[in-house]
């Protein structure tokens, strides 16, 4: 006789295997939250994994495995929604996890400052250092030095409150604290102001860009300082770029990169190009452009590029002996078009990204006009990483061959290269074991007990840079036609990170004196509150 299986054993097998299913598609996407930098003043290099170390660029995408260095006297800042993490010079900080659920830093030496308005974006933050671990309990803003004294790592929270936990115990900072920690011991102390908090935020709090996204979109900042808000009937609020030139077509002023896991990804020139080249759809007006971010004010997954490729035969078959390659073109995508990922995607994922163009009127021709087409020589991609895609590149084809160039990708660069999913952290010898490592060491009846000196980092050699020709300044885009005027538009700030002059300081001298209780008390934690 057939054995026979209860019905309960069965139904819970298959809850079983469906969230299995379901959790290894989710695992197939890509991070939907990558950070954006938004300042580089002086020498500033960002690596990739153990790819080899780049002058870093204004609108570079920042996400997991990705190092910021910077040289003395430079500044650097990249942003993650309004999260704005800042790098001083002679600092190096290494972006561990970054994704949707996580967001943790790694201080290898250095000073760096972390800003965070949303609660939201508390979820999964963690700054290391080799001696401290940092959470921000609240919004708030918190300061941190590695090596500047050896083997010592210094907090200083100048807004807010953070848990800083450390090999000799852990403490609560509120604003206007500190600790300073060694593998010996933790002391608090009040805060010392520096130099490099005097960095203004150019934040505004109440930004009219925050009515039409949410501020989890990274750039949304720079959309109030370069062009203003209209509603549209059929396409619901629109962002138009008030300093483009006329002819102007988005994604054709900037460069390609090639990065892991997404592909070809743009990066613009313009500094208010970040949010409109990886969020939303655009829409040609007349003779002008317009971003739009969607009607529904809610969070959309990161994209590369928004754009639909054509030409570029490339496979088996294309090769030096068939002639030079055909061009590759790209066209930004309208509302009405769904973006295909070039990249392994869920379902769900595909369902989210292409949210904004959900409910819209087809109409007919949309896609073939492919308006604001930008090409490029075929053999221009696959040979590196990077294609810098000249201004004013457009196209002069007319619309019927336009039309007809295949809908296509654009060839991948040699060797397909992608970064190794297992790509080895921590090679500079920095403690990483926070999250599993014994339980905490802490005084007790008065008696310290000694944690196992951890490895000193030591600091990695930048790479030699090649001698290279002076940037020329970029030109001043001329004005559009004037727009209609906007309520609460918002001005300017008095001072950018890429136009202050910077000026050798001394470095800070944290002095011994402390309160008089001049280390943390009995128990596991301290609470440190304004006397």
């Amino acid at each position: 006789m057939r054995p026979t299986l209860p019905f309960p054993f069965l139904h819970a097998v298959c809850a079983v295997l469906l969230t299995s299913a379901c959790t290894f598609a989710l695992a197939e996407d890509p991070p939907t939250r990558v950070g954006r930098i938004s300042t580089v003043e002086g020498q500033v290099l960002v690596r990739a994994g153990d790819g080899e170390a780049q002058n870093a660029l204004l609108n570079w995408p920042v996400t997991t495995d990705n190092r910021l260095t910077t040289e003395r006297g430079a500044l650097a800042e990249f942003r993650v929604g309004a999260a704005a993490v800042r790098l001083d010079g002679d600092s190096e900080l290494e972006v561990s996890e970054l994704d949707d659920d996580s967001f943790k830093l790694h201080l290898g030496y250095g000073t760096v400052s972390v800003r965070v308005r949303n609660p939201d974006a508390l979820r999964g933050f963690e700054l290391t250092t080799a001696q401290a671990r940092v959470i921000l309990t609240q919004p708030g803003w918190v300061r941190v030095d590695a090596g500047r004294q050896p083997g010592t790592s210094v907090v200083s929270v100048l807004e807010g409150a953070a848990d800083v936990d450390g090999a000799m115990g852990s403490v609560t900072l509120r604003a206007g604290k500190r600790a300073e920690l060694t593998d010996e011991q933790l002391r608090t102390g009040a805060l010392h102001r520096i130099a490099f908090d005097q960095w203004p935020e150019a934040l505004p709090a109440a930004a009219p860009a925050l009515r039409y996204v949410t501020d989890d979109t990274t750039g949304y900042e720079e959309l109030d300082r370069y062009g203003a808000w209209q509603e549209d009937a059929e396409y619901g609020p629109l962002w138009l770029p008030s300093t483009v030139p006329a002819g102007w077509a988005p994604y054709s002023d900037g460069s390609w990169t090639w990065i892991a896991p997404w592909g070809w990804t743009w990066v613009d020139n313009a500094p208010w190009g970040y949010a409109p080249s990886h969020y939303g759809r655009w829409v040609l007006l007349g003779h002008r452009w317009g971003w739009a971010p969607g009607r529904e004010r809610g969070r959309v997954p990161w994209a590369p590029a928004l754009v639909g490729w054509v030409g570029g035969v490339h496979g088996p078959n294309a090769g030096p002996q068939q002639g030079p390659r055909p061009g590759v073109g790209w066209f930004p995508l309208s509302p009405h078009d769904r973006y295909v990922p070039g990249y392994r995607a869920s379902a769900d994922y595909d369902r989210r990204i292409n949210r904004v163009a959900e409910g819209r009127r087809s109409v007919a021709g949309e896609r073939e006009r492919r308006a604001g087409m930008t090409m490029l020589p075929g053999e221009r991609f696959g040979a590196q990483r990077t294609v810098d895609v000249p201004r004013r590149n457009r196209t002069s084809m007319p619309p019927p061959v336009m039309q007809s160039l295949p809908l296509s990708t654009a060839p991948a660069p040699a060797g397909n290269w992608q970064r190794p999913s297992d790509a080895p952290r921590g090679d500079n010898g920095v403690r990483r074991d926070w999250g599993n490592r014994p339980g905490r060491l802490q005084t007790d009846n008065g008696q310290t007990h000694m944690a196992p000196r951890p490895m000193q980092p030591n600091r990695p050699p930048v790479p030699a840079q090649p001698q290279q020709p002076p940037m020329p300044a970029q030109p001043v885009m001329p004005a559009m036609p004037a727009l209609p005027p906007v309520q609460d538009q918002v001005g300017r700030p008095g001072w950018r990170g890429e136009q202050r002059s910077r000026v050798e300081r001394p470095r800070p001298v944290i002095e011994r004196p402390y309160d008089e209780r001049g280390g943390p008390g009995r128990g596991s934690r301290m609470q440190e509150t304004e006397r």
